[in-house]
């Protein structure tokens, strides 16, 4: 509720969600200041790191790592796979990573400890880690309860069993196996302080894998000859049965077996054959005997038969009826058709017909004969034919079975013969058995220390130290409420800031104090500071009237009365009519210098008849204060002044004088600078804070001071209307900013923040 009636009554509310909105984005230069506002922390949190890393490579023993390589046999069946697209041999993954746990198993490592004698090692026994230490302080307060101090004193002594479990565990902690990137080869290392003992670890784990892997194989081998050897006789058994109950088939059935096929299957392949070369064979005497009945019927006079070619007789007496033919028409053209000659040759034609046909009548009969025989041939073919077919039928379906009972023997055989092969293959494995992993490079003692590695320690030592510098430098970024920045003052209070002036020590050629610096080093960051600060005041008051602006601040010594008499300086040097104020009625520092040091200060005390004066040249009242050979002399309304012209039955009139003299001021001088009381401990200035167009608030020690005191120092402002123009921050001297300094004179050189 303070901070909202402070931007209230300051009308800052636009200027607070700006800076608000700045805030959202972090810059390099804002990282940059960071880093720079807590080096502090940051270079002595990376140098404990340092230390601290330093200190831990001083203290801690160096360790040595020797290595042990075996390659797995890429030709074993039993982790190895095919690939169906290239056929190329593969070992998975999976099973590698089997193999790596077969190598870190407690088997391997009971094996090892018993052959190294490490249940006696010193270095395994004494190291333990902290998680081991309170799990076994644990165990033996339990068992001191539960047991009272007869079980106190036995759980005191360790059995061989807890002795080797202990062992164990210290000893696989020591031990690392990985596979080297895709290949089939495994690293086995074991660490020690003692390069030589990590060199015999690490090769009796190697030789203890591959011997266990032997024997395993071995055994795995005699197990499967042993099965292999049982299940021969089984199956051998199997096909003697088989076998045997196909023969005793064959023989209860009748069934004969020549060759691969059956005998009554040979006869009547071959009976079958024999019928169709007899019913060829009738066919064809068939068909002759019908060829020559038709020659003998006459329908085929001049035909013959096959049988008539190769008669020597017929073709003899065509020859001869040929030649009779010949001679009859040789006599009939010379005798005539009726002539002797002519009818003996007819005769002798007749006679040579009745020969042929004589001898064909016989070649008939032969082929009647044939006939005969080729159609008794065939019947008795047929009627064999037949009783075999029935034969066959009946034996069939007997034979059927038979295929099925010899398809089973002829299996268990094959079963038989597959199995020998087997046991054989196996017994000489068994004779000569070959491990699944070889050494590839046994393990040396080491030459150089695998920890502590000062170049990974150092470096992390210093990024953790620096890390938890950062932490630090950010919990104090939020838990430091002090005004260390304009930017959280704008973001938290909503007051802008004007400028910051710088430390500066008053030394300057020529110098003639701190209350005039700024003309005398006009170049200085002081000097530059100020103007930016006189900028930011003419901004917010319009041109060509008179403007009054306060200074004050929260508590004393924060240089006020400096910063008000440089920029009545800055002021008077543009021509301006400058007064100056002196409204600290506690500690009228500007009053003292007026009066002590004077023109040395740049400083005159107000005098009525300066005011009154009026130039021979017609110029405006008051402009005579400014000299054109030096520097320009403020008039200073002192506080001995303001109080004359009080009433003098009013304790406190000499408020109500001050606002008469500021408004009597107004009227001849264009800017009016009172230098007010510290409001934090003044009621002075939260009065005399409504007589001023606008306040300048300075802090001077803004390192010592907190948001929420500056906060609760401005609510007590109340509802007044107060314009505070903005934040001027003042880099003074560190010190105590509760009182002023002491070393306050003019001319000691120095910025102390009166």
């Amino acid at each position: 509720m303070v901070v909202q009636e402070i931007r209230k009554l300051t009308g800052t509310d636009m200027a607070s969600r700006e800076s608000r909105q700045q805030q959202d984005y972090i810059s390099f230069r804002d990282i940059w200041a960071f880093l720079r506002r807590h080096f502090f922390i940051l270079a002595l949190a990376s140098a404990a790191g340092l230390a601290l890393g330093a200190l831990y490579i001083a203290k801690t023993q160096p360790t040595y790592t020797s290595i042990a390589r075996i390659v797995i046999d890429r030709e074993q069946a039993r982790i190895a796979s095919q690939d169906a697209s290239t056929g190329t041999i593969i070992i998975e993954t999976a099973e590698i990573a089997s193999e790596v746990e077969i190598v870190k198993s407690e088997a391997i490592a009971r094996s090892v400890i018993k052959q190294l004698n490490l249940t006696e090692d010193p270095e395994i026994q004494t190291s333990s880690s902290w998680r081991s230490a309170v799990r076994g302080a644990i165990s033996a307060l339990l068992s001191v309860f539960d047991q009272g101090d007869e079980g106190a004193a036995a759980a005191g002594e360790p059995d061989e069993e807890d002795i080797m479990r202990r062992t164990m565990a210290g000893f696989l902690g020591r031990v690392s196996v990985r596979r080297v990137g895709q290949s089939y080869v495994l690293e086995i290392g074991y660490t020690s302080t003692n390069p030589d003992k990590a060199a015999r670890a690490a090769n009796a784990i190697a030789n203890t894998y591959m011997q266990s892997s032997l024997d395993a194989k071995s055994q795995i081998i005699a197990r499967g000859a042993q099965w292999i050897e049982d299940r021969l006789v089984e199956v051998g058994q199997q096909a003697h049965e088989a076998a045997l109950s196909a023969e005793e088939y064959r023989n209860r059935n009748d069934i004969a077996q020549v060759g691969a096929s059956g005998l009554d299957q040979q006869q009547l392949t071959e009976i079958s054959s024999q019928l169709l070369s007899a019913q060829a064979a009738k066919a064809g005497e068939a068909a002759r005997l019908a060829t020559i009945n038709r020659m003998l019927a006459g329908e085929l006079p001049d035909s013959y038969v096959g049988e008539a070619l190769n008669n020597t007789e017929i073709n003899r007496l065509r020859s001869e009826l040929g030649a009779a033919r010949t001679r009859l028409e040789a006599q009939q053209t010379r005798y005539g058709a009726e002539s002797e000659p002519t009818l003996a040759a007819k005769a002798e034609i007749a006679r040579l017909e009745g020969l042929i046909t004589t001898e064909l009548v016989r070649i008939q009969g032969v082929y009647k004969s044939n006939l005969d025989t080729a159609e008794a041939r065939e019947q008795l073919l047929q009627k064999q034919l037949d009783a075999i077919k029935g034969n066959v039928s009946e034996k069939n379906l007997a034979r059927v079975e038979l295929t099925e009972l010899e398809s089973r023997a002829t299996t268990y055989r094959r079963m038989y013969e597959s199995v020998l092969q087997q046991l054989i293959s196996t017994l000489q494995k068994q004779s000569f058995p070959i491990g699944d992993a070889r050494m590839v490079t046994a393990a040396t003692p080491p030459l150089a220390k695998n920890w502590p590695k000062t170049t990974l320690i150092m470096p992390m030592a210093l990024l953790l130290g620096f890390a938890g510098g950062l932490g630090l430098a950010g919990l104090r970024d939020v838990l430091d409420r002090r005004i260390s920045s304009g930017e959280r003052l704008g973001r938290e209070l909503g007051l802008p800031t004007l400028g910051y002036v710088p430390f500066t020590r008053f030394q300057a050629p020529g110098s003639k104090g701190a209350l005039r610096f700024v003309l005398d080093a006009p170049y200085s960051g002081f000097s530059e500071a100020l103007r930016g600060v006189k900028s930011s005041i003419d901004a917010a008051f319009p041109a060509g009237g008179p403007i009054v602006v306060g200074l004050t601040s929260v508590g004393g010594g924060e240089g006020k009365s400096t910063i008000a008499a440089n920029l009545g300086q800055l002021y008077a040097n543009e021509g301006l009519r400058v007064v100056l104020v002196d409204a600290n009625f506690k500690k009228p520092y500007l009053s003292i210098q007026a009066a002590s040091a004077g023109p040395k200060a740049g400083l005159a005390i107000f005098s009525d008849d300066l005011e009154l004066d009026e130039p021979a040249d017609g110029k405006r009242k008051g402009e005579k204060q400014v000299r054109h050979d030096e520097a320009p002399i403020l008039p200073v309304l002192t506080v001995d002044q303001i109080r004359k012209a009080a009433h003098p039955g009013h304790r406190f009139g000499h408020l109500p004088a001050l606002k008469k003299k500021l408004e009597e001021l107004r009227h001849d001088y264009d800017v009016i600078i009172v230098d007010l009381s510290t409001f934090a401990t003044s009621a002075d200035a939260r009065a005399a804070s409504a007589y001023v167009d606008g306040i300048l608030l300075v802090l001077g020690n803004r390192r010592n001071m907190t948001v929420e005191w500056l906060a609760n120092a401005l609510s007590t402002f109340g509802k007044s209307r107060v314009g505070i123009l903005g934040v001027v921050f003042n880099k003074r001297k560190s010190g105590q900013w509760w009182r002023p300094s002491s070393r306050n004179t003019v001319g000691t050189g120095e910025h102390h923040g009166v």
